[in-house]
Formats: structure tokens, sequence, C-alpha cells
């Protein structure tokens, strides 16, 4: 298990869309669902209103729901995404520190490439990739295709200053939910059977005459997991869960190349507890919710 602790970032380029939502003016009238755009961010109406009041300056008349697109990975949301035609370029400044790991979440594109100040490349990605034959049905009528829409990096060499980013689309285009970019710190060997789990926020409305609908939500993963480690490094592994809670970062639970998604979260750590088995090992008990 990997935890990447968060290193700030400065957007320097990004040639994504503007917003195309209206922007919000005082004195005009306001129907639920109607959407508009105020210091960067789009709310929704919420409730019926005349623009006396700014969305920031209400909790009952719109609702927050995440950045205008350019800034829209930026933002606390994974399930929403800045979303191009063509391919996505952005430049990022390090002011402070390096980086060694980055994460793409939520992800539509063709390839992802990340280059250093220098234009080296840093890593690619295929997000695109036809599975290898194992059965006679593939054989004679083709294979499949497996789409990975959250991808990682955790290398060993450390990069500061400016790094490039490029999404070269694929048919949904090139989009990007959520980015994180940090400093990797290593908890531990992820043990087999973590269980893993989607908390559903959809709801289900009944009417006073027995009608029922869903209101489909978004989903957030959970994790479950067991991590084994030297005890003598419990003082360490613990004091870096201390600095992490109550903030939102990156855990990876399998690092292979081709490991598995679902054990790739953003969010925070909700539990965890150490077991001090011997001198020689202890067991990390780890609970990670996800956030939307």
């Amino acid at each position: 298990m990997t935890l990447v602790e968060r290193v700030r970032y400065v957007v320097t380029a990004n040639n994504a869309p503007a917003e195309a939502t209206p922007t919000w003016q005082a004195g005009q009238n306001y129907l639920p669902d109607d959407k508009r755009v105020y210091g960067d961010r789009i709310y929704v109406c919420a409730k019926a209103n005349k623009g006396e009041k700014n969305p920031t300056q209400t909790v009952d008349e719109w609702v927050d729901t995440g950045a205008i697109n350019p800034k829209r990975f930026e933002d606390e949301y994974v399930n929403t995404q800045t979303r191009s035609t063509a391919a996505l370029n952005l430049t990022l400044n390090i002011p402070n520190g390096f980086v060694n790991s980055f994460a793409f979440f939520n992800t539509d594109g063709r390839k992802i490439t990340v280059r250093d100040r220098n234009d080296a490349v840093i890593f690619e990605k295929q997000l695109t990739v036809r599975d290898v034959v194992t059965n006679w049905w593939q054989y004679f009528f083709g294979g499949s295709f497996s789409y990975r829409n959250d991808v990682w990096y955790v290398g060993n060499v450390d990069y500061g200053g400016q790094i490039k980013i490029e999404i070269e689309p694929n048919e949904k285009g090139a989009n990007l939910g959520h980015l994180v970019i940090g400093k990797k710190v290593f908890l531990g060997k992820t043990l087999w059977e973590p269980e893993v789990s989607n908390l559903d926020y959809s709801k289900k409305i009944t009417d006073d005459w027995g009608n029922t609908k869903m209101r489909k939500g978004k989903t957030a993963k959970y994790v479950s997991a067991k991590i084994v480690l030297p005890s003598s490094q419990v003082d360490f592994v613990n004091k870096t869960l201390q600095k992490a809670a109550g903030e939102l970062n990156l855990f990876i639970g399998d690092e292979r190349e081709d490991g598995y998604e679902s054990l790739s979260v953003f969010g925070a750590a909700k539990d965890a507890s150490i077991t001090i088995m011997n001198l020689e090992t202890s067991e990390l008990n780890l609970n990670i919710e996800g956030v939307i």
C-alpha cells in the first residue's frame, strides 16, 4: 500500500474549452434546475428565486456542483470532468518541493503522456488495450478491449519545476475527472483478500400515493485492507497516517503495472489500527473512504 501525499501545483497553461453555462446575474428570475456560473463555480437552482442573493449567500436556493470546465479536474469532485474534444494539454508548475507520483481519475482518452521541464517523457500510458486472446470465441470473432479510467504512476525519480501533461482523445474526447500529483510513501505490502465496495448515493423517493422512483446518484469507492509491515516501521507509518488524517490523498493498494484499479482510491483513511504481532512483523488494518 502506497500513500501519495499531495503536493500543491499551479496551472500555467490549459487548453480546455471555456465553460458554456450562463453567468448568474442579479435581479433575474430563476427556476429549479437552472444552472449558472458564479465565481468559477457552477450552481444549480434548488428553489425558485428572483436573484436577490448570489449563490454564495444562500444555502437553500442554490447548490454548488463544482468548478467550471477548465478547472473541474482541480476541484474536490472525482465524478465531474474537464472535457475536451481535442487533445487536452496542461502545463503545471511545482513552486515548492518535488513530485514523483501522478494519478488521473475518471479519465477518457487514448493515451496519457507526462513530460518534465526538458520535454523528456516521465511516463506514458495507453488507456485502451486489446485483451489477450484466451479462448476460441475471441480467436474467431476478435478479442475485446479493456478501458482504464484510473491511471497512476509511482516513480523513483523526483521532479520539480514545470510538468507537461497531454491526454490524447478517443471517441469520448479527452476528459479528466481529477488529477493528483505528489510524493509517495510506502506503508507496507497489501495482503490478499482486500474488500472493495461502492457507496451508492442514489435515493429512492416515494410520494404520498405510493409511487416510487429512483433518483440516480453518484458512487464512491470504499476499501478495507490489511497491510503487513516491519515492526521497525510502526512509528513511521502511524505518524504518516496521523499527518494524512482529515485530508484527501491517493492510496494505491496494488502498485503493479496491471494492478487492480479498484484498489486505487482518492479519499481519506476512515479508520486505521496497527497490531504489533512480534518484533519483526506488524499488521495495519486500513479502511479508506473515497470521495465522489
